[in-house]
């Protein structure tokens, strides 16, 4: 039985895909095997989002082809046009496939030949690809849409993804039912726009209605929801989460600048001030909800003032997660021909007092936490009555039992606890409640 290993760089997106390419390949007959060495066959789905991400990617292929002189390398995902020039020339790659083939991976592997990419860029036959579990995990991703319109002044994804697409209402819905069946509670919707499903399929209030409709599925008893755009916090969105407290309260939502000035620099497709009154929404209708995060630093023509405001709107707005990008040019895009770029000595200097305001900022809003009572989705379980999980509100809590109880957790399902002390970004709890559901 021929071997084969994956490895997976960057977002949900990749890792869901990651979890459907596996499932077909291992249909061809393949075994997988966990350490990427003497295998026959190596898939990499890779991210080059940032410059650094592409020569990591460039680097792990490198050491692949080293360790296994005889596999066949096949390396899919974001490549930009520089990363397809030098990984072509790494002996062993045997197929670059763009995200745009990436659903004919197993084809391709079973002796099909790759397509012309530049015609299927608008094609929804990126959506081929679907689960039916996921390896090593108790939630599952389940992507609903990809692609961007946005056109970001910093951004490759359009380019690399594609114009936004959403997956057609009725497969979504099977794939979670699948999942519900297969034993996974919880679901985290993935896409590049996740506001955005729906509009091209001619569905209003798209991801409110989808929201809805996944919760009636049997067995599915959290939604999560990855990065999504501040546009999506309408009053029905809201509505949505105040009447169900298994949709889960957290919210990934990229700012990327504090800076009114930056923002528009950046082309991004808000404001700074419809940005603000939407987190003052969230905060004002859903209390308990966590927000967190993206903030580029040292984009170009950011002064100290302009670096300044986005520490400023970082406390104000009271983020628990904050994900800090130092800025890198990318070819193609607007951003890399603007002027005044930052210099990396102030870029490195300001990404370090970045680093050190948010670390503060999140161990303030942690500690209000202290005393309230979450529900856990066990994800690890240790010895001496020690389990890891994920809360509703996306904590990371370290679970145990009251002391003298002789309770036992299990994998999979979900508990009550209450949250005693903070460490960074890990809270420790006391289980008040046995499992509620699993």
């Amino acid at each position: 039985m021929p071997e084969c290993a994956f490895v997976t760089f960057g977002c949900k997106i990749n890792q869901y895909d990651t979890q459907a390419i596996r499932e077909e390949i291992l249909d061809l007959g393949y075994r997988e095997v966990e350490k990427a060495e003497g295998v026959d066959l190596v898939v990499v789905n890779s991210c080059t989002v940032t410059e650094r991400a592409g020569l990591k990617v460039e680097d792990r292929v490198k050491a692949l082809t080293r360790k296994n002189p005889e596999a066949d390398v096949i390396v899919t995902g974001c490549m930009s046009e520089d990363d397809r020039e030098r990984l072509v020339e790494i002996p062993g790659v045997v197929h670059l496939i763009g995200n745009e083939e990436k659903h004919r991976v197993a084809e391709i592997v079973a002796g099909a030949a790759p397509g012309e990419a530049s015609t299927r860029r608008k094609s929804r036959d990126i959506f081929g690809l679907k689960i039916s579990g996921f390896e090593g995990r108790t939630r599952a991703f389940l992507k609903i849409q990809d692609g961007c319109d946005s056109f970001c002044s910093y951004c490759i994804i359009p380019y690399m993804r594609g114009g936004s697409r959403s997956r057609d209402h009725q497969p979504v819905l099977d794939e979670a039912t699948r999942l519900a069946q297969s034993g996974f509670s919880e679901l985290v919707l993935t896409g590049i726009h996740l506001r955005q499903w729906g509009r091209d399929l001619g569905i209003e209030d798209g991801l409110g209605k989808l929201l809805r409709e996944l919760r009636q599925i049997p067995g599915i008893e959290r939604i999560r929801l990855s990065s999504i755009g501040e546009g999506a916090f309408t009053d029905r969105f809201l509505s949505a989460f105040e009447a169900d407290p298994g949709l889960c309260r957290f919210f990934h939502v990229p700012l990327q600048s504090g800076s009114a000035k930056v923002l528009q620099a950046m082309g991004r497709d808000y404001s700074l001030e419809e940005y603000l009154h939407a987190m003052q929404r969230v905060q004002r209708r859903l209390p308990d909800a966590t927000l967190a995060t993206d903030l580029i630093v040292g984009f170009p023509g950011e002064t100290e003032e302009d670096f300044q405001d986005s520490l400023r709107w970082i406390e104000e707005i009271g983020f628990a997660k904050v994900h800090l990008f130092p800025y890198s040019p990318r070819p193609r895009t607007r951003a890399a021909r603007l002027p005044d770029h930052v210099s990396p000595e102030v870029r490195n200097e300001r990404m370090l007092r970045a680093r050190q305001h948010c670390n503060s900022v999140q161990e303030k809003v942690a500690r209000r936490r202290l005393g309230a009572e979450v529900e856990v989705l066990v994800e690890k379980v240790g010895a001496e009555g020690i389990a890891e999980g994920l809360s509703r509100e996306g904590l990371r809590v370290d679970l145990g039992w009251p002391q003298g109880s002789a309770n036992r957790f299990k994998r999979g399902q979900e508990y009550r606890a209450r949250l005693e002390s903070v460490e960074g970004e890990r809270f420790k709890g006391v289980t008040v409640k046995e499992a509620t559901h699993g």
